[in-house]
């Protein structure tokens, strides 16, 4: 579930529990849309989802971005069609409600997209061509054994 801030609703994934103070905290989205309404659901995630979290990395909340999508297919409820992996600069950029990343995405939001009801059709629509969106707070792990 989506706050609609560009970040996962942190009600819904629990506690983040990133380490010391100032860690990055990585996230995949992923998305699979209805049959048939996959590109139509690209389209629209591209203009208002993809542009907004560029521009919050340029601004310093987001260090990396990447966009995926299966180059084979998948079947059934495995299935998803677009794969964001967003590393936050750290756990309040991630999921803190109501502190600088929300006042910076606003901001954002009405000089990149002033027409807002343009902006909640076009979002409307794009959350109705979903069949299912999950996101996962994801952390690397060292495979080598660790040293008595």
């Amino acid at each position: 579930m989506r706050t609609g801030r560009g970040r996962p609703d942190s009600r819904r994934i629990g506690r983040v529990h990133p380490g010391p103070a100032g860690n990055p905290v990585t996230v995949e989205s992923y998305y699979r849309a209805k049959w048939g309404s996959a590109e139509e659901f690209k389209k629209l995630y591209r203009k208002n989802e993809a542009s907004m979290l560029i521009e919050m990395q340029r601004q310093g909340f987001i260090k990396e971005l990447r966009f995926d999508e299966p180059f084979t297919h998948i079947p059934g409820d495995n299935r998803w069609d677009i794969r964001a992996t967003i590393v936050y600069r750290d756990a309040p950029a991630a999921v803190e409600l109501g502190g600088a990343w929300d006042e910076a995405w606003e901001a954002t939001s009405k000089r990149l997209r002033p027409d807002k009801k343009v902006l909640d059709a076009e979002e409307k629509r794009r959350f109705e061509l979903l069949e299912d969106h999950w996101d996962i707070i994801v952390s690397s792990f060292d495979p080598k054994p660790s040293s008595p």
